[in-house]
């Protein structure tokens, strides 16, 4: 099993814009145990230590979850802008903010803020968390941007936190989130998010909002209500066209059709119908812009699934559910630690483009690999470092021609 002794050359810059806002003592912990997360097949502290040459006891870094002093929900975010300034693109002005949430189910009885969830993915009730995600996704790259657990009313005491409900926290997302402003930014949310408290934070940052009206809501057009759901399978049978629209992997095809309207507490709004061909189901997507296409809001709107596939990668390769921690604060502290080990790996692969002669700065749209495959680059990287280091320090010639010939296999 190879264990990491120093943080590798090549990830250093990743690191450098956090090592200048906390402490020398959080800076070597918080960067050992994102690269180590990394590389390691599970997220424990027990698992992540083990890979960690040289490293005081467990129980130290368990301390340092809880007890350090420092914003890791700054950490997070100065990382994903630093990588979004370091794309950044002239001809390439879209961004999209991408808010979602996800669960982790624990069973833990003494572990701060766990309550009874309904889990979306088994259909049932069960002890857990619920998560609130956020990233950014530009020129192809999906970037995360936070993660903030959802406390419910029973525990906000014993914590000492306020309470927020869901909508509300996804409001401060957008609300506080530094994008630069020569980019024009779109929020995109799925129906339970469309909602005055997101809606709202949208508007007071004079950006788009693209989400799902869900089917029983009332559309007012030309004096008329309607409800979604039929109205808009009326519609489509009726007037709609077909179009081929680009996803996140393939190009599809869809009927769509276009109503601007007002829905209660949102304001005027424009809603595109839409059916992909050999669905029944019919999507109403609402948004703000009323002057932007259907094809475009359509187009923007399927990149929301780079989240999922992000929440997806982090829940089977990082470890976002492995916390074994009791306190509330060493849980948020595991969110951000996953959070940057994904934007770390993907630092990686813009990286090895670059390098391989692709000049990712003339492109408009990037193409990482899948973590999976990243994770297997960085364990590379850090075999090629260790070796390196041996090599420097071995007086022994056999020894050295042999790692020689190792490092070049």
């Amino acid at each position: 099993m190879i264990t990491i002794g120093k943080i590798p050359q090549k990830v250093n810059l990743f690191f450098k814009p956090i090592q200048t806002t906390v402490s020398a003592h959080v800076y070597a912990y918080y960067c050992s145990l994102v690269v180590a997360m990394c590389i390691s097949h599970a997220s424990t502290i027990e698992r992540l230590v083990e890979l960690l040459r040289g490293s005081p006891h467990r129980t130290n870094h368990g301390e340092f979850l809880w007890r350090s002093a420092f914003d890791e929900m700054a950490v997070v975010e100065s990382q994903a802008l630093t990588m979004l300034k370091r794309l950044y693109k002239k001809s390439c002005k879209n961004c999209l903010l991408i808010i979602d949430d996800t669960q982790t189910i624990k069973r833990a009885k003494k572990m701060q803020a766990v309550g009874k969830i309904h889990h979306h993915a088994t259909g049932k009730y069960c002890m857990g968390h619920t998560i609130l995600k956020a990233c950014l996704y530009y020129r192809g790259v999906t970037i995360p941007l936070g993660s903030w657990l959802y406390i419910k009313k029973e525990h906000v005491k014993d914590l000492e936190i306020p309470f927020k409900k869901l909508t509300v926290l996804a409001g401060d997302v957008v609300r506080k989130t530094d994008i630069p402003k020569t980019l024009d930014v779109t929020v995109l949310f799925d129906a339970f998010y469309l909602c005055p408290a997101v809606v709202n934070a949208c508007n007071e940052r004079n950006w788009r909002y693209i989400g799902v009206g869900k089917s029983n809501r009332w559309l007012t057009v030309d004096g008329r209500k309607h409800k979604l759901g039929p109205y808009g399978r009326n519609l489509l049978n009726r007037t709609g066209v077909w179009y081929n629209i680009q996803g996140l992997r393939k190009i599809s095809r869809y009927k769509l059709v276009q109503r601007t309207g007002t829905l209660n507490k949102l304001g005027e709004v424009k809603v595109v119908f839409s059916r992909r061909r050999n669905d029944r189901t019919v999507i109403a997507l609402v948004t703000n812009d009323v002057r932007l296409s259907m094809k475009k809001i359509v187009r923007r709107y399927l990149n929301r699934w780079a989240i999922e596939m992000m929440i997806k990668e982090q829940k089977q390769h990082l470890g976002l559910g492995d916390y074994r921690v009791l306190r509330y604060q060493a849980i948020v502290r595991h969110l951000s630690l996953v959070d940057s080990a994904y934007a770390c790996l993907t630092h990686v692969g813009i990286k090895d483009q670059h390098a391989q002669g692709d000049k990712y700065k003339t492109k408009d749209m990037l193409s990482v690999p899948p973590i999976r495959q990243l994770k297997a680059r960085m364990h590379q990287i850090i075999w090629r470092q260790e070796v390196q280091n041996v090599i420097k320090v071995s007086h022994e010639k056999t020894v050295i021609r042999r790692l020689e010939k190792l490092l070049a296999a």
